[in-house]
């Protein structure tokens, strides 16, 4: 049985200080592979195409061109994943969420996702998170957080490495950055070219 390679990353910010420019939306984003390999070919083929450095790491937000913002989202609409996303108004957070730290806040979303995307994707896969803060640490909350929700992962592996070494990450942060920019900045043109590969867009709501 082919199993599923997810990796998740994140647009926008944890933080919920909006007097110092906190983003209002938050959005988490999930992609899941059965060929991971090739899915990390799509980017290193753009690479060589558009003659960008080896390491040039595709954030959404870095990607001022519109030229070749379209062309990545392009490439990305042709590739073969399945992906799934919480977006978050921070705004409309009840008082004990707003209590966690921006670590503790991120996972407790991530968590919240992982438990909305069906059972027979996550099944004995491997699950790739960006890294934030010690992946240790990171890990360990985040196997708590499931733990204290109920939520069973049914992962075989879980490990957090650093966005600009894992391309499967990269994929999750363009997708996340699109939803983010057509959310927040009503403008759906990157969103438009990769809405086929949605599975689902949860808008997050607390409950008790």
């Amino acid at each position: 049985m082919l199993t599923f390679t997810l990796a998740g990353d994140e647009a926008g910010d944890a933080s919920l200080n909006f007097a110092k420019g906190a983003s209002r939306y938050f959005v988490v984003a999930i992609v899941a592979t059965q060929d991971a390999d090739a899915l990390r070919a799509v980017l290193v083929n753009l690479r060589r195409t558009e003659t960008l450095v080896e390491n040039f790491e595709f954030h959404f937000n870095a990607l001022t061109s519109a030229k070749l913002r379209e062309k990545t989202l392009t490439a990305l609409r042709n590739a073969d994943f399945l992906a799934w996303a919480l977006v978050v108004d921070k705004t409309t957070l009840p008082f004990h969420l707003r209590d966690l730290t921006g670590m503790e806040l991120y996972l407790y979303f991530v968590a919240d996702l992982i438990n909305r995307i069906p059972v027979e994707y996550r099944r004995k896969g491997t699950l790739i998170l960006d890294e934030v803060g010690s992946a240790k640490a990171a890990l360990d909350k985040l196997k708590r957080t499931l733990k204290n929700h109920d939520i069973k992962h049914e992962f075989s592996r879980i490990f957090f490495r650093r966005s600009r070494s894992e391309d499967l990450i990269q994929v999750a942060d363009l997708v996340a950055g699109a939803i983010l920019r057509r959310d927040a900045k009503k403008d759906s043109e990157a969103f438009d070219l990769i809405e086929g590969k949605m599975q689902a867009i949860f808008e997050f709501e607390f409950r008790p």
